[in-house]
């Protein structure tokens, strides 16, 4: 993360990101972070993560009351919560629903934008 940027500009300038919430103390934070990291290189997104001990306005600023949390994003609004016990399969599932509606936005996009040039 950013210092100088807020975490909720870096998550809205991304079409899809996930944003992890742990402590160093907590043990499923600590076994936990390597399966989002290789989940969020795999589905090649971005991963944000927030130690909720050294910035605890973060746990505030998202609603967190325990960790660890991992956020799914969709254009800067959370779509997708898993707290306490990460259920990895349902978090990948979500992932590509979003992927595809994006994949899908897009392609739309590009299909109407063939008959705007075509008016023009």
């Amino acid at each position: 993360m950013q210092k100088n940027q807020p975490i909720q500009e870096q998550l809205a300038q991304q079409p899809l990101a996930l944003l992890y919430l742990s402590q160093p103390n907590c043990s499923i934070c600590v076994a936990d972070k390597p399966r989002i990291q290789k989940l969020a290189q795999t589905q090649q997104l971005p991963l944000f993560t927030i130690n909720t001990l050294a910035e605890p306005e973060a746990a505030s600023l998202f609603s967190v009351l325990t960790v660890p949390v991992v956020l799914l994003f969709a254009n800067g609004k959370e779509v997708h919560r898993e707290a306490r016990i990460i259920d990895f399969t349902r978090l990948t599932q979500q992932i590509l629903r979003y992927q595809e509606a994006l994949t899908s936005a897009e392609e739309q996009d590009s299909y109407e934008s063939l008959f705007d040039q075509l008016d023009e």
